[in-house]
């Protein structure tokens, strides 16, 4: 499994559809997860960001799943095994911030900051 798919995987792993922030159809269905996909070599610190999408009146369900996403991580990050490497994400500084959408003042996203250290050769 190459880093663009083991990102993937990971950001699909909490039960929405998660798509490269690029990457998202025009017919996208609420609740989803966009992630910003940036790779690099062994043993250097990538920042990278994911945000969370939901539309409704409330903020309970979004903050749900953000709290879901934080204890999955946990303090010391979590370890994405590939063959030939793995991948390190911690929780970046600060984890997680409420935004809007302009368009739509229904929507409600969850900035998460995710830090990542590519423990592999390629």
């Amino acid at each position: 499994m190459n880093k663009a798919a083991a990102i993937h995987q990971f950001w699909s792993g909490f039960g929405l559809t998660a798509y490269e922030e690029n990457t998202v159809p025009s017919d996208a269905v609420f609740p989803y997860i966009t992630y910003q996909l940036v790779t690099d070599a062994f043993d250097n610190d990538v920042a990278m960001t994911a945000s969370l999408w939901y539309r409704g009146e409330s903020w309970v369900d979004i903050n749900a799943k953000e709290r879901e996403i934080s204890a999955y991580i946990g303090i010391g990050g979590v370890i994405i095994k590939r063959s030939d490497g793995r991948i390190w994400l911690k929780k970046g500084t600060p984890f997680a911030q409420n935004m809007g959408d302009e368009s739509d003042n229904l929507i409600k996203r969850k900035y998460l900051n995710v830090t990542a250290e590519f423990l592999t050769a390629d």
